[in-house]
């Protein structure tokens, strides 16, 4: 069985952020199980774009610090970064609140500016993709996702948020050339099979409901989410947010890619229940939303 952590936090102070981060990562074995000393580490929050952490279209700040703080413990070298929809990474980190972060703690910006070409055969769909310097230089990945809504495939969460690897305007051309709906999840699919994060966190204190993942509104859920199964952690995002798993697309194809499994009877769920947070949000958008 997979297992999932949802841990109730209330808001931001970054007390009540830390604490509720150490419970979670406790719960599912502990910092150490992911990163071992020296390792090279990158943390991968969601920076869909430039902005002040109040809008909720990105990863907050103070859930970077604390998850960082904890993998700072296991003597692990930390990155951090993440490539936005538009615009560099460096403004990014700066409006987002990240770089303030990163910078008190000692932590390097990753190159998310450039990059290569990676071949992948194993590959359901995309077999070549051109990565981030910052995923060839890291031995493994942390992944800290924003809980969304998101026009175009119900959710954006742990699975989306490998998308950032590509960096700039690559990422653009994926719209382009895969229009349905299914393509884009198996596109995503496809780059987590081939950059395999060690854990995935995902934000839900503040979410984001209708026209997501990036012009919806705040709503507050109270929850932050953590798992090494991507899948079952978007499946339990989903039933929080009363979207059943089976109708979002990155969730069924990752269960049939074997990344992941999202029936309630495969997943152990600890810290609380999902029904705990269960606050029904709106998926309704104007049209389709950028990813």
């Amino acid at each position: 069985m997979s297992k999932v952590a949802l841990i109730r936090c209330d808001d931001y102070e970054y007390d009540h952020v830390k604490a509720a981060v150490q419970k979670g990562i406790e719960l599912i074995g502990g910092a150490g199980v992911f990163a071992k000393s020296n390792e090279k580490i990158l943390l991968k929050p969601n920076w869909i774009m430039a902005t002040s952490p109040e809008r909720c279209a990105t990863t907050h700040p103070t859930v970077l610090k604390a998850v960082a703080e904890e993998f700072q413990k296991t003597g692990a070298k930390l990155s951090y970064g993440d490539s936005p929809g538009m615009g560099s990474p460096e403004n990014a980190a700066a409006k987002t609140g990240s770089a303030a972060v990163a910078e008190e703690l000692g932590i390097p910006l990753a190159d998310f500016n450039n990059g290569k070409e990676k071949f992948y055969d194993q590959a359901t769909q995309n077999k070549k993709f051109f990565f981030a310097n910052a995923v060839y230089e890291n031995d493994g990945i942390i992944s800290i996702a924003k809980l969304k809504t998101h026009g175009f495939l119900k959710l954006t969460g742990a699975i989306k948020n490998q998308f950032g690897c590509v960096p700039g305007l690559s990422k653009g051309e994926f719209h382009i050339k895969l229009p349905s709906p299914a393509d884009f999840a198996r596109m995503l699919v496809d780059i987590n099979l081939c950059v395999t994060p060690r854990l995935y966190v995902m934000d839900g204190i503040v979410a984001m409901e209708g026209n997501g993942p990036m012009n919806g509104k705040p709503k507050k859920m109270g929850v932050l989410l953590f798992s090494a199964d991507p899948v079952a952690l978007d499946a339990t995002g989903c039933r929080i947010i009363g979207v059943d798993p089976k109708y979002s697309l990155t969730v069924t194809i990752g269960k049939e890619a074997g990344i992941g499994v999202f029936d309630e009877n495969e997943i152990e769920l600890v810290g609380e229940p999902w029904k705990n947070f269960s606050v029904p949000t709106s998926t309704r958008t104007r049209g389709r939303s950028e990813a």
